[in-house]
């Protein structure tokens, strides 16, 4: 009658850093001119917040520089499987970013929506107030993109690694005993 639940499980393998490199600048470049676009138009260089935000994109772009560009050998990193993004990866392998990322966008439009009736209320709420709360929250619209991009690199590296042919040989061994 009840589903039993998947026991999540942090699976270590090595891997190349190109790729997660790639990931790191591809999304932080961006990221990094729209961050200084809105700081133009808002006339907020010396934030505490905007600092803060800048370190990070810095250190984002950096190691991203560094794992694509310098970095030789492999590298250790670990993967959680049995969760709703490696099931989601296991079910719909091509399809995940399109499905990752739309599924992320919506749950940030209903958030937004959410917060947006709390805060205005229904009659309060217009196209312009909602418009500017979408755009006070579009920088989580980045982190979806990043996470989902970078699940799906995490995902298609250990499914492709030495330690997942192991493990896979190791259950069709157990099977066959």
């Amino acid at each position: 009658m009840l589903k039993k639940k998947s026991k999540k499980q942090q699976m270590e393998f090595s891997r190349s850093p190109k790729l997660s490199g790639k990931v790191n600048v591809c999304v932080g470049l961006p990221l990094t001119a729209l961050w200084l676009l809105r700081c133009w138009k808002i006339d907020c260089w010396y934030n505490g917040t905007t600092i803060f935000s800048y370190i990070i994109l810095l250190l984002m772009l950096s190691t991203g520089i560094y794992r694509w560009a310098f970095r030789k050998g492999a590298i250790s990193d670990t993967v959680t499987l049995g969760g709703f993004s490696n099931r989601m990866y296991l079910r719909y392998r091509r399809q995940y970013m399109p499905v990752g990322i739309a599924a992320g966008f919506m749950l940030i439009f209903v958030f937004t929506t959410l917060i947006s009736l709390i805060s205005y209320g229904i009659n309060g709420l217009s196209v312009q107030t909602f418009s500017d709360d979408l755009t006070t929250f579009g920088w989580m619209y980045f982190l979806v993109l990043y996470k989902v991009l970078k699940s799906y690199v995490d995902f298609y590296e250990y499914y492709r690694s030495p330690e997942y042919r192991a493990v896979l040989n190791n259950d069709k061994d157990n099977i066959r005993e």
